[in-house]
């Protein structure tokens, strides 16, 4: 990316309210948590407007993580994104986010595989 992700954050910030839908940048991955309307339009800018900036948003490597009753309206939303949309959760830089099951089974899986290789 020649110009870096600062200025695509700055056009990104203008296409969304930004007290409903809030990003977060750790190098040149991208995160957006906040309403789902607002996350769609985000999602939609990024998808355009990242390009003009050498940022190629990679939808097969996108997960949503929503509200079991948010989930259908989200899929609906999604669809043809190319984006997993899950209730359930998800690894997200190194930590695990989503309900308390799965985050359960998250450190368990983690754990096994730590006393197995010790």
């Amino acid at each position: 990316m020649h110009w870096g992700v600062k200025p695509l954050i700055t056009e990104l910030s203008s296409a969304v309210d930004t007290s409903a839908c809030k990003q977060m940048w750790y190098a040149d991955d991208s995160t957006a948590a906040g309403k789902l309307e607002e996350i769609k339009k985000w999602w939609d800018s990024l998808c355009v407007r990242g390009p003009q900036y050498g940022y190629r948003p990679k939808p097969s490597k996108s997960v949503l993580i929503v509200k079991e009753d948010c989930l259908q309206l989200a899929k609906q939303m999604f669809k043809g994104s190319g984006i997993k949309v899950t209730s359930e959760g998800e690894r997200h830089l190194g930590a695990v986010l989503g309900t308390e099951e799965f985050r359960r089974g998250y450190v368990e899986d983690k754990v096994t595989k730590w006393v197995k290789d010790v």
